[in-house]
């Protein structure tokens, strides 16, 4: 058998040579919500057919019937791609996009590792990390070693 399928890819990216128009059919399978059909033409220019299922939404940057020139047509195809796939999953109840779902997971980390302190405090931290009492006694303190750079702050 000369095609073969394997997977069930909702987005196919077809490469057709042949003077008539691709048919769905010629790949047998219930997937394949979205064919994105690349032409060859004269001049390093490819022609490009987009077929979907009438409940997927527009989505680009590629539409049927555009003309893309060589040097940008992998790039073009690959968004395309990424961006029907987005399209498809939009249509499945509940789902969540790619940005809401890294913003609740950022929630959710802001929310466990969150510490009530004043900017100046956290300042203090980051300049003078460890406490006191952790340090080596002949290197002292970040506070003996603030007081001793300013004895005007020494009470």
């Amino acid at each position: 058998k000369k095609l073969r399928h394997l997977g069930n890819d909702e987005v196919h990216i077809v490469w057709s040579e042949h003077s008539r128009d691709y048919r769905r059919g010629i790949i047998p399978t219930e997937f394949g919500d979205v064919l994105i059909i690349i032409y060859p033409m004269k001049n390093h220019m490819y022609s490009i057919q987009i077929m979907k299922k009438p409940e997927v939404q527009f989505f680009g940057p590629l539409f049927d019937g555009a003309i893309v020139d060589g040097k940008i047509l992998p790039i073009v195809v690959r968004a395309t791609a990424i961006n029907a796939s987005r399209a498809l999953k939009s249509l499945i109840p509940l789902y969540q996009n790619f940005y809401e779902e890294r913003a609740r997971y950022l929630e959710t980390i802001i929310q466990h590792h969150l510490e009530p302190t004043t900017f100046e405090d956290f300042a203090a931290q980051v300049f003078c990390p460890a406490p006191s009492q952790y340090l080596p006694t002949e290197a002292g303190s970040c506070l003996e070693t603030q007081q001793a750079e300013n004895p005007a702050a020494q009470v």
